[in-house]
């Protein structure tokens, strides 16, 4: 079962809006690392808790997006059956293949 370790920073030209920082770690020794970050507003993030408030729209794009990575990054995983292919390798197929959730596409 994949780690996530979420943080977030406010935007220092933006006042009022910030961006969350997400990893996903993976495997053992938590050698497979993916960082990603979204943007959202202060108002949004709960401090306490570490997360987006769940009565917040950008909750539910939060937690769709890193399902949808989650996906990914075991899709990817699981192609690569022999185990050719380095961290590098990973990462930019990733990267190629990754798509970021439309929060006007969401319920």
């Amino acid at each position: 079962m994949p780690t996530i370790v979420v943080r977030f920073e406010l935007c220092r030209k933006e006042t009022g809006r910030g961006t969350i920082y997400y990893r996903i770690y993976k495997g053992h020794n938590r050698r497979m690392e993916f960082s990603s970050r979204l943007r959202l507003s202060a108002s949004s993030w709960d401090e306490v808790t570490k997360t987006v408030k769940g009565n917040d729209p950008e909750a539910c794009r939060l937690r769709t997006q890193i399902e949808a990575d989650l996906k990914l990054l075991n899709q990817i995983i699981t192609e690569d059956v022999a185990g050719f292919l380095t961290m590098g390798d990973m990462i930019s197929i990733f990267k190629h293949r990754r798509t970021i959730v439309n929060p006007h596409s969401l319920p």
